[in-house]
């Protein structure tokens, strides 16, 4: 393999390309949950994903690698890409080999159905060729040729496909790769315009626009999940790589890989992209909270990070972006408090405002988001966010939209009291919610629906159908900016849970094999019936 394949790590942070190989710094990047969680956070996720290798049969892959010392270092070979979500992902059919301080050798097969881990000394100094392989039914891992541990393959890559990322835990260490050699190939993988055809969900609302939130490995190595995104949808909201933790997982050190390849091929499917998110306290890097509770960053640091944070991403991609949920989630449940986050606690309810109006000082065309969920009836949080748009305008900030999350349940156990089949949001409601806020004259816009049957208690797949049409319809006769689903495949929808990876959720319009359901029909037939309600509210 040439060198040129390295340039698949351009652009990630951590990575610099030389002329001889890639230098790899470790960053201690982490998914982190709230500081009162008693969960740790995930270190070091696959994040560094960009190359796949092809093969079939027996296969070796060599990474040839210079150490640092007091190193860690990790190579993950993936049999299926990893599942990432806000505070964790998840690396199921995967190999991960592991070199501790040049003295030791780990190595972990996750599987479905078994983990399997070991560890054996290894002496390999700061020179190292790892050589990954299979050999009949067995993997085998070895370190300058010294078996360390033969397995059972466990049928871990049996649709011929390793996707390989490498990471390293220490700050500040680093490890230097110099040649990847294999008996397979190297599969480039651009960005790609897809194939337009007529009937599709995209083709049918015209204007109007119809959007998905986008899982960015998927969209760049999974073509059944590339080719739909671009053909059914016409804007995309990015799932996680635009949060704030995504971008700059360390202090200064800024990752747009991810979203570069988001902007990209949004702009050759023509797609509109409505950015996600900045503020939010579920996205806030684990440094930062450290730094903050810990007294390292000061409330003016705060301020400043926050300030550099905007200006760095809506100067990247000015005139590339719609619309920008900006604010996620302020406020604490059902309350008019405002989240305990980093934010508010260095910078009050200032932070608010000060991120809208450096955003839109940045780039004025960008319509600016507040996102929140429970608003989509009359009551209390309503009102709550209805009060702070006119607290804004009053004040003169830049606020020009709000989102409406609608994640909807039906059939939970909670809802026992329900009439069967009922999610909490009704066409009127909605419809309702929509004027009220235009009436402000700012936009509104469906922003993360998706409408969990609780797999357990779900009874009729026509009754989630019905409700997806429901809100549709309410969307295009209130005349809301935008109806965004929260993905479009169980395969990589939010709706799985983080301990049961091959368990899709089953609250989205694709299953998990990429085949349409009864709710992307009823999308379709009600774009059919709406047809010139869309072309009357929604020109070109």
């Amino acid at each position: 393999m040439t060198n040129a394949a390295f340039r698949l790590w351009e652009g990630f942070s951590g990575a610099t390309l030389q002329s001889n190989g890639v230098l790899f710094e470790g960053l201690d990047r982490k998914l982190s949950p709230l500081p009162e969680s008693t969960d740790a956070p995930v270190q070091n996720p696959s994040l560094n994903l960009a190359m796949r290798f092809q093969v079939a049969g027996d296969f070796e892959i060599n990474i040839t690698a210079t150490l640092t010392a007091a190193n860690s270092t990790y190579f993950l070979f993936h049999g299926v890409i990893p599942m990432v979500q806000d505070e964790w992902y998840c690396a199921m059919s995967t190999f991960k080999a592991q070199i501790v301080n040049g003295d030791w050798c780990y190595w972990t097969m996750y599987h479905p159905d078994n983990t399997e881990a070991g560890n054996a000394a290894a002496s390999v100094g700061n020179n190292v060729i790892y050589t990954f392989k299979r050999e009949g039914t067995e993997l085998v891992f070895l370190t300058n040729g010294v078996e360390v541990t033969r397995q059972s393959d466990m049928c871990l890559f049996a649709d011929g496909v390793v996707y390989l990322s490498l990471d390293e835990a220490n700050v500040g260490a680093t490890f230097f790769v110099t040649q990847i050699t294999t008996t397979g190939t190297v599969e480039e993988t651009p960005v790609r315009s897809v194939p337009k055809t007529a009937g599709t969900l995209r083709d049918k609302a015209g204007k109007f626009r119809i959007g998905t939130a986008v899982a960015t490995y998927p969209m760049v190595f999974d073509d059944q999940y590339r080719t739909i995104l671009g053909n059914e949808f016409n804007q995309l909201t990015p799932e996680n790589c635009m949060k704030f933790q995504f971008i700059q997982p360390a202090r200064g050190v800024y990752d747009f890989y991810e979203s570069d390849k988001l902007i990209d091929y949004a702009e050759r499917n023509g797609m509109d992209v409505h950015g996600h998110t900045v503020a939010w306290n579920e996205a806030t890097p684990q440094w930062l909270w450290d730094g903050w509770l810990d007294g390292t960053i000061t409330a003016t640091e705060v301020g400043k990070i926050l300030d550099e944070h905007i200006e760095r991403l809506f100067g990247r991609y000015k005139g590339r972006m719609v619309s920008f949920d900006l604010i996620n989630e302020p406020f604490l449940d059902w309350t008019d408090q405002l989240r305990d986050s980093v934010w508010y606690q260095a910078l009050g309810r200032g932070y608010i405002e000060r991120a809208l109006r450096k955003a839109h000082e940045v780039d004025p065309d960008v319509l600016l988001f507040i996102n929140e969920w429970g608003c989509e009836e009359a009551g209390d949080k309503q009102d709550f966010l209805f009060n702070l748009v006119v607290e804004l305008q009053t004040a003169g900030v830049p606020i020009h939209g709000i989102g409406l999350q609608m994640h909807e349940d039906m059939n939970a156990e909670y809802q026992a009291s329900w009439r069967s089949n009922t999610p909490s949001v009704t066409k009127a409601h909605l419809k309702s919610a929509i004027a009220r806020f235009k009436s402000l004259g700012i936009e509104v816009r469906v922003s993360e629906l998706d409408i969990n049957p609780h797999r357990s208690l779900a009874t009729t797949p026509e009754a989630v159908a019905a409700w997806y049409a429901t809100y549709l319809e309410a969307c295009i006769e209130a005349g809301a900016h935008s109806f965004t689903m929260w993905g479009f495949t169980d395969r990589w929808s939010s709706l799985n849970e983080w301990y049961d990876y091959y368990n899709h959720g089953n609250g989205l319009i694709y299953d998990a094999q990429y085949q349409p359901k009864l709710s992307y029909q009823a999308l379709s037939n009600k774009l059919d019936e709406m047809a010139q309600s869309v072309t009357d509210r929604f020109p070109s």
